[in-house]
């Protein structure tokens, strides 16, 4: 609870000091800008240990925020912003999952075997994305971007699905994943002006995180000797950001 307080205190800092900057601009260029968005797209799993973990699937991700632009020159930005995104993707378990259990304590089913084993994953977290933002002057209405930047990200709640079960049984596994996520994005767009300072922002980014999400153990071999491996998973996501900034 104290995340997502968090979370809405940063989008209405974010939002205000952005309306704020419409009163400056009368008299000069404004050093501050931005607005609110939305976004989709698909995200997916990606892991080191391509054995172990040999298909992977997309699912849908979604996400929605505040942004802000601190303009030190011309043609370049500070972009700041705070937003709420789900990610998350399948992947099989070659050997099973080995030990993982619901927030609540349920263990949740799984065989150490040579069947494969099919999970979907969903999380959901706070991002702080922040970057280099550099933009062309403006061409008729439309001023198009390239964006360069790192990503911050809190876990808020994780659940998983195992996909060769009966059913659709859904377990909480918001404790066997990582609190905390490092990420970084690349994308580009344009802003449209619609009027005066309105803007209607258009933007396709790729982000790729840098550590394991989860504490999902399996076994390195199919054997009778096993062996509990850590495999590192990784998110990576492409969206399409629509926003309306002023």
């Amino acid at each position: 609870m104290k995340m997502k307080k968090f979370f809405v205190l940063f989008v209405i800092i974010l939002s205000t000091l952005a309306l704020s900057a419409q009163n400056n601009s009368q008299q000069k260029k404004e050093k501050v800008s931005g607005g609110l968005y939305l976004k989709g797209g698909l995200s997916w799993l990606m892991s080191d240990s391509k054995p172990l973990l040999p298909k992977n699937k997309a699912k849908l991700s979604y996400g929605f925020g505040a942004t802000m632009d601190w303009n030190f020159s011309k043609n370049f930005s500070l972009n700041i912003a705070a937003g709420l995104t789900g990610i998350g993707g399948t992947t099989e378990f070659k050997n099973g999952i080995i030990g993982l259990t619901d927030d609540d304590g349920t263990m949740i089913p799984s065989i150490g075997d040579t069947l494969t084993h099919s999970y979907k994953f969903s999380s959901s977290y706070i991002e702080i994305p922040i970057g280099i933002k550099g933009c062309t002057n403006e061409i008729g209405y439309f001023t198009y971007f390239l964006k360069l930047g790192a990503d911050p990200m809190f876990r808020i709640k994780s659940k998983m699905r195992p996909m060769d079960q009966d059913g659709n049984m859904q377990y909480t596994i918001t404790k066997s994943t990582n609190l905390i996520n490092i990420g970084w994005h690349v994308g580009g767009g344009f802003e449209w002006t619609l009027a005066g300072n309105t803007k209607l922002l258009v933007e396709l980014a790729y982000l790729g995180t840098l550590l394991d999400f989860d504490k999902a153990k399996t076994m390195k071999n199919a054997d009778k000797n096993y062996e509990q491996f850590n495999p590192s998973i990784k998110l990576n996501d492409i969206s399409l950001k629509v926003g309306v900034v002023f």
